[in-house]
């Protein structure tokens, strides 16, 4: 993606925060100047990688293929002596973008609707190890919509209106679309590892950053150690 682009991402992501009155913390306004300022007071939040990050999951289409996340807090996820065994941060979505199928394979997650148009979130089962974890098109699809029992066809879809939820386990992939209007999309879950807990289908490459004009934000993948 072009640094630009990432930029510009952020920039409506605060927009449509403050559109939809979801607040964020301050430290969503600090520049890269302010993180590297207070460096050594901020380990902590970026060793867990709180803060922005922005993809378009390498499609060159942000509009259609992408969000902007914003992680408030995290734990790590090997370490639980630490003490936060949880995560929570938003994933914001413009109208008719698309988060692509992928599963986690130690993460379980409440995904909710804070604000907006209608999350519609498509699901199917994965096949095991031994079969290449593929996307299983046939089996019916058990999860909970707000705690209540809900089945799928494979390749079905679940709408979720604003300030509901679904609950999806791991092993159980998943692929998100921003329906009629953008969205504010909360997840709460155990501690958050994209490093090593995200299995995409098909994979998707994480390419470097186009720097082409100066950066405005922190990304939390791109904090100086």
């Amino acid at each position: 993606m072009k640094r630009s682009v990432i930029d510009d991402g952020i920039d409506w992501a605060i927009e449509a925060c403050k559109r939809w009155h979801v607040n964020l913390p301050g430290f969503a306004f600090w520049t890269p100047e302010e993180w590297e300022r207070r460096k050594a007071e901020t380990e902590y939040m970026r060793r867990v990688a709180m803060g922005w990050d922005v993809t378009d999951y390498d499609s060159g289409d942000f509009d259609h293929t992408g969000c902007v996340l914003f992680t408030l807090r995290n734990g790590e996820p090997f370490k639980p002596e630490t003490g936060r065994v949880y995560c929570e941060k938003y994933l914001i979505m413009k109208e008719g973008q698309l988060l692509p199928c992928h599963f986690h394979y130690f993460k379980s997650e409440d995904i909710i609707n804070r604000a907006g148009g209608t999350l519609r979130v498509y699901v199917w089962n994965s096949t095991p190890e031994f079969d290449g974890y593929q996307k299983d098109l046939k089996g019916d699809v058990h999860l909970r919509v707000d705690g209540i029992p809900t089945t799928v066809e494979a390749g079905g879809y679940v709408d979720i209106a604003p300030g509901d939820s679904i609950y999806i386990t791991p092993y159980l992939y998943h692929a998100f679309e921003a329906v009629g209007d953008e969205l504010i999309v909360g997840e709460v879950s155990r501690c958050n590892d994209d490093a090593n807990d995200n299995h995409f289908n098909p994979p998707v490459e994480f390419t470097k950053i186009m720097e082409d004009a100066p950066m405005r934000h922190q990304l939390c993948g791109g904090y100086k150690q």
